[in-house]
Parts: C-alpha cells; structure tokens; sequence
C-alpha cells in the first residue's frame, strides 16, 4: 500500500514537471530592448479581451520560428508602471507596435495577426 501511494506522488510530480517543460516562455516586458539593433514588435495585452490570448499564442509562435532575430515584447494595459510608454505612442489595447533596429516606430496594427504576418513584418 505504501509503495501504491509514493508511484502516485512520483507520477504526479512528474506529470507537473513535463506539463511546466511545455508552457512556452514568457514574452518579455523589458522595453529597454526596443533600439538595440534588432526589430522589435510590442504587443499591447489586455486582459479582459479574448483576442489578447490568442495574440500571445501567435507572438509565442513567431518566435519558435525566428528565434532571436527580433525582439517580442509585452506591454500589459493596466500596467501603470508602463504610462510613460503608452502615452508616448498612444497605445490602446491589443495594438501592435512595429520598432526598427534604431528603436523608430515604423507600424502600428491591431490585433489578431498570425505568426506568419508578424515574421514578414519583422523581417522585411
């Protein structure tokens, strides 16, 4: 009986261990990296809107597809630790802000955009 309860604590410390291994990465709040070198995208997310979630899904797929070739950035809307960056670009939720290398916004688009338009964007 005692080796059928520590197999259960086993398996399910496990099971938390590979399902945490396959949460993708965080997309990066550190707006520090707009302007050094490379492109970058911010994405403005708002909890309160489905599309959000779906947005960070496709931001999570670009980058498995790009790697390290741009900058994904997230700016959360209620965030009031970011107004300096949402008043400077006049941010609304959901919005998407295109930087090139130099750190100069070069487009803004609403969300939802698939990964693949977001990689043509960052790339062209």
């Amino acid at each position: 009986m005692k080796n059928k309860y520590l197999w259960i604590v086993v398996s399910v410390i496990a099971l938390i261990i590979v399902a945490a291994a396959l949460l993708p990465e965080p997309i990066d709040t550190n707006l520090e990296k707009i302007g050094n070198g490379q492109r970058s995208v911010v994405f403005v997310y708002d909890l309160n809107l489905s599309v959000s979630n779906q947005q960070a899904n496709e931001i999570n797929r670009a980058r498995e597809m790009i790697g390290e070739q741009a900058n994904f950035l997230v700016v959360k809307a209620g965030d009031p630790t970011r107004n300096d960056f949402k008043e400077r670009y006049q941010t609304r939720s959901a919005d998407l802000l295109f930087f090139n290398g130099d750190g100069e916004l070069v487009d803004r688009q609403r969300a939802l955009m698939n990964a693949e338009t977001l990689i043509e964007k960052l790339t062209d």
